[in-house]
């Protein structure tokens, strides 16, 4: 469910220098996370160097890149 809602979104991607996307990568505060409105889902969404991934919010780390 949360898959198809995100690449439904038409977020536009953002690049951002010096990070890689994976994984435990912590995003800046200049990244906008999205929410993700789908019952009981803690976290956000961002779309970074065209890979969108799923991110908690309070640590700002990813937690899943979605393909």
């Amino acid at each position: 469910m949360i898959k198809e809602y995100v690449t439904k979104q038409k977020v536009r991607s953002v690049d951002v220098p010096n990070v890689t996307v994976s994984v435990g990568a912590s995003l800046p505060e200049t990244v906008e996370l999205h929410t993700v409105d789908v019952p009981d889902v803690k976290y956000r969404y961002a779309v970074v160097g065209g890979k969108t991934v799923l991110v908690e919010p309070s640590t700002r780390k990813v937690v899943h890149v979605i393909n």
